[in-house]
């Protein structure tokens, strides 16, 4: 009865071998060591790539495009302004001689316009003292005044009006035919003359 007592008091058991537990240290550790396997792995695993002939040729446009660009800019700076500046400057300057050719231009033709007026106007001074000449009846005074006329109308050159300057010739060769021989007839026509004469000058104006 002593026996079984003691095998009911719950007396420990000898532990069998292989049972034992595993230690959790172990396991960790084995955790552990693990990833810095990889880790040694990943670094030991990159190489360096070789530049390869179409990266090259890449980098080679790429140098070429950058010296063509400083090029250019270098050009723009040094070149293309100062003649630039230059072009703006003749620009300028022909602008301000065509306004002065136009000026000039308008002043030419207000010169014309004012010589011409002041041959009519002196041709019709001229035919004034012929009209007093032939009055008179002074013959020396008469010839003295046909050639002044006569020369006032040759220097007259009116293109605006050549129907006028026309009738003006062939009226004075009327004046001048019957200038001597017929006075009176003479001042007549000499009249229709000097109408067209104040006709001219005022179409000058």
């Amino acid at each position: 009865m002593q026996l079984e007592e003691n095998n009911g008091t719950g007396s420990p058991k000898p532990e069998e071998p292989g049972m034992q537990p595993v230690k959790e240290g172990k396991t960790e550790g084995l955790a552990d060591q693990a990833p810095v396997s990889d880790k040694k792995d990943k670094v030991t695993g990159f190489k360096k790539m070789p530049v390869s002939k179409f990266q090259k040729i890449v980098n080679t446009i790429t140098l070429v495009l950058v010296c063509l660009v400083v090029g250019a800019l270098a050009i723009l700076l040094f070149l293309y302004l100062p003649r630039l500046t230059a072009f703006n400057k003749a620009e300028e300057e022909l602008a301000r001689l065509t306004q002065v050719e136009a000026d000039y231009t308008e002043l030419q033709a207000k010169y014309s316009k004012t010589e011409q007026q002041y041959g009519v106007y002196k041709t019709i001074s001229d035919t004034n003292l012929l009209e007093t000449a032939l009055i008179a009846l002074d013959s020396t005074k008469i010839n003295q005044q046909l050639r002044y006329v006569e020369e006032d109308l040759n220097t007259l050159k009116i293109t605006e009006f050549p129907e006028i300057m026309q009738r003006l010739q062939s009226q004075f060769a009327k004046v001048k035919t019957s200038a001597i021989g017929n006075p009176e007839l003479a001042l007549k026509e000499l009249g229709k003359f000097n109408t067209d004469l104040l006709q001219l000058a005022g179409n000058l104006k």
